[in-house]
């Protein structure tokens, strides 16, 4: 038999539950009804991620540990605020996106662990093939939302 504590604490779980499963982005692309509307709110910390692919990729290419680390983690800081512009209004975008979010999270997973684990070359080979599928992935999106009308 449940008691108030036990019943208290079962709301709060459904509660936190129904919480998480709505994470990982806005509602209806934080409420952007068009493309311009999801633009202006979300168009400067998409190509933020963009950015910070190309200069993982580059510290990667060049072994500069501490840059790949810093280079990294600024990565995975942005890509959090970026998934906050999924769901997009657009379908075809909105599928390019959370497909380059997905790649994307977990190169930069990979490339975190490279950073601090140099010695281990496997691992930061691992991270810039990934990192080559997440660039690759993330540049269909953003001709998708080029496409966009």
């Amino acid at each position: 038999m449940m008691n108030n504590h036990s019943k208290r604490f079962a709301g709060a779980l459904a509660v936190a539950a129904l919480l998480a499963g709505g994470c990982g982005g806005g509602d209806d692309g934080g409420g952007a009804a068009n493309k311009g509307e999801w633009d202006e709110k979300y168009g400067a910390v998409v190509k933020s991620v963009s950015d910070d692919i190309d200069r993982s990729v580059q510290a990667l290419n060049a072994g500069q540990r501490p840059v790949v680390l810093s280079e990294c983690t600024q990565l995975q800081e942005d890509l959090v605020d970026a998934k906050k512009a999924v769901p997009v209004p657009d379908a075809t975008v909105d599928a390019a996106l959370r497909s380059a979010f997905d790649v994307t999270t977990t190169a930069v997973a990979t490339c975190v662990e490279g950073a601090r684990v140099a010695s281990d070359a496997s691992i930061v080979e691992k991270a810039q093939r990934e990192m080559k599928v997440a660039r690759d992935s993330y540049t269909k999106a953003q001709d998708a939302i080029a496409a966009w009308t």
